[in-house]
């Protein structure tokens, strides 16, 4: 007797994600969007209609017991022929497109190719690479420094285990360019140095040079079983399984948590859902968890597909943003993501200047110049605890 041969076209429609059913997208606003996407790319992009400025202040989901403050930080991808944090000239890999263009379909793409492979471990560490532009206040002038450093989270995801956070590795606090390093030498060269803005309260300082002599720090970051945050909720490693792989559901859950921090240090409801997204990206989630985080991403309003970009760590990816917001200090910032295309993983989180403050411009900054990053060098699972623990 003849085997039956299986219903390809059936196979397939029952493995396409809910969000591309086409009984779903026909007739409706998203491929109406969609298609004006795919003919706009075709012509010049229409100029980018500003948007009412709202504070903003980089925010990131901390496990919960951490007792110091994570630095936010991302020197990565720049125009061509424009100045790195450093001060050197960079050059990136051209971009696809020659203007920014609706990142929707883009970001879609990135999601429908995660890395689906199911792997466990004891422990799910994260090692990022991050950088920050300060500007600091002095009579003689302001001046710009760059921090840096090396961080290590660990979460402990079974019975028993502790969950670490090490900061503070190779760390260092360096003018950023030649022309900072002068105005600081005309300062006198402090090794103390006062933030703009902050007053002279204390608290709000850095401290020249390398790091501490006493090595990283290290803490403990679990209470209990609960490993890590989400929004204003500190969550366990089985509340981060149960979150659900359908953006539809995810995006409402996120609705949910964005009500419930009232208090949060990332206003509007777009950026914090970008950020929380993101954030959901680098945590022990489940796969289609981290698919369904870009797909909520892809569907923010006013998303921008930046092209191909290099990141700090001179991966190649594509680079995605939101429309420009005024950051107390700085001006109009940019919050930006590398991604790699072919496996979905997060490279970089970062944030472009796009128009100077007066202030910020009077410390040397220029549009175009990376005010932070956090590079992602590696995310994966162990069964082993860092080796830098105390």
């Amino acid at each position: 007797m003849a085997r039956k041969r299986p219903d390809v076209m059936k196979t397939l429609a029952e493995a396409r994600p809910a969000e591309l059913d086409p009984a779903h997208l026909a007739g409706s606003a998203r491929a109406h969007d969609d298609l004006a996407a795919i003919l706009a790319s075709t012509r010049q992009a229409a100029p980018e209609v500003p948007r009412p400025a709202r504070a903003f202040s980089w925010r990131w989901a901390i496990p919960v017991a951490a007792t110091a403050v994570v630095a936010a930080a991302v020197v990565g991808t720049l125009p061509r022929g424009t100045s790195d944090a450093t001060g050197t000239r960079a050059s990136t890999i051209p971009s696809t497109h020659t203007t920014p263009t609706n990142g929707r379909l883009a970001m879609l793409n990135v999601a429908a190719r995660v890395d689906r492979r199911a792997t466990t471990g004891t422990y799910w560490q994260v090692t990022t690479r991050s950088a920050d532009v300060s500007v600091i206040d002095e009579p003689a002038g302001d001046f710009t420094v760059v921090s840096s450093e090396t961080q290590q989270q660990s979460f402990g995801v079974r019975s028993g285990t502790e969950s670490l956070w090490v900061s503070g590795i190779d760390d260092s606090t360096e003018p950023r360019t030649a022309a900072d390093k002068s105005r600081w030498q005309a300062a006198g060269s402090p090794k103390e140095l006062t933030l703009a803005g902050s007053g002279t309260g204390g608290g709000l300082g850095l401290r020249m040079g390398a790091g501490s002599t006493d090595g990283p720090t290290v803490t403990r970051i679990n209470s209990g079983a609960e490993i890590a945050a989400l929004g204003a909720r500190n969550v366990t490693y089985a509340d981060l399984q149960q979150l659900p792989g359908d953006s539809v559901k995810l995006k409402a859950l996120l609705a949910k948590l964005y009500k419930e921090d009232g208090g949060a240090e990332v206003t509007g409801r777009t950026a914090w859902t970008w950020q929380q997204a993101a954030n959901l990206i680098n945590l022990p989630v489940e796969p289609a968890v981290r698919a369904a985080a870009y797909r909520v991403i892809a569907d923010l309003p006013g998303i921008l597909s930046l092209g191909e970009a290099t990141d700090p760590q001179g991966r190649t990816g594509t680079a995605f943003a939101l429309p420009a917001t005024k950051v107390p200090g700085y001006g109009s910032v940019r919050q930006e993501l590398i991604v790699d295309p072919t496996t979905g993983a997060l490279l970089t989180e970062q944030r472009t200047l796009t128009a100077p403050s007066p202030e910020a411009a009077d410390a040397g900054l220029t549009a175009g110049t990376l005010i932070d990053y956090t590079a992602t060098v590696k995310a994966e699972w162990s069964n082993s605890q860092l080796k830098t623990a105390k």
